[in-house]
C-alpha cells in the first residue's frame, strides 16, 4: 500500500491551532511494520512549514492536506 501523500505535498495539522502550512519533505514507514505487502502499512511523515526550516514528524491522521477551490 502507498502512503497517501507525496513528497512536496502542502498540508496542514488537523489537532493543533497553528494555522501553518507545511510541505512534506520525507515519508517513511513506521517502526515495526512489516513489509509483507499484504499487511497495511503506517506512514510517518517529516514535515516543515512552508516558511521555516525546522521540521516535526505526524502520522497520516495527524495532517490534512491544503486544497485550492
Amino acid at each position: 500500500m502507498k502512503p497517501i501523500y507525496s513528497t512536496g505535498d502542502k498540508v496542514y495539522l488537523t489537532e493543533e491551532d497553528d494555522f501553518v502550512d507545511y510541505e512534506i519533505v520525507e515519508i517513511s514507514v513506521e517502526d515495526g511494520d512489516t513489509m509483507d505487502p499484504s499487511a497495511k502499512q503506517k506512514y510517518k511523515y517529516k514535515i516543515k512549514p512552508v516558511k521555516g526550516d525546522k521540521t516535526i514528524e505526524k502520522s497520516e491522521s495527524e495532517i490534512f492536506p491544503i486544497t485550492f477551490a
